[in-house]
């Protein structure tokens, strides 16, 4: 049990996450691939809906308001004007993690509803891959 709930604490952290958890539930703890590529997409995605429920409770703040209403760069501005695309959005989500993309869509108004797709098939690509991986390369190092 306490091997299972260290995977599952690992898979939903926003700092590691999915890259740390398939070696760890592939390598680590036997745990077989298919079953840590299931287990990780939904966990991973765990983190988007803790972003997206705190930034609602976030806007509800006076403050927050008025920190989000201050004028932006140019820089800025044109990154939120593209956001949400399906394929920028997969693309963002193995780089910066999917709760810093979700909070990336806030502040543009794009809902999760929208990036969802996006996200999971990034964390499902990512996941498969890592555990592709995991089990490919202890035969390439013998």
């Amino acid at each position: 049990m306490g091997r299972l709930l260290s995977f599952a604490l690992v898979a939903a952290s926003p700092f590691g996450g999915v890259l740390a958890a398939v070696p760890l539930g592939v390598l680590g703890f036997g745990y077989p691939a298919w079953a840590v590529v299931l287990a990780c997409v939904p966990l991973g995605y765990l983190q988007v809906i803790v972003v997206d429920l705190g930034w609602d409770g976030l806007e509800r703040l006076r403050w927050w308001r008025a920190v989000l209403a201050r004028p932006r760069s140019r820089l800025v501005q044109r990154l939120l004007a593209h956001c949400g695309g399906f394929w920028s959005t997969a693309a963002l989500v193995p780089l910066l993690g999917p709760w810093v993309v979700m909070g990336l869509m806030r502040p543009a108004a794009v809902s999760q509803r929208r990036v969802a797709a996006p996200i999971l098939f990034a964390l499902a690509t990512l996941s498969g891959v890592l555990a592709a991986l995991c089990i490919a390369a202890p035969e390439w190092v013998r």
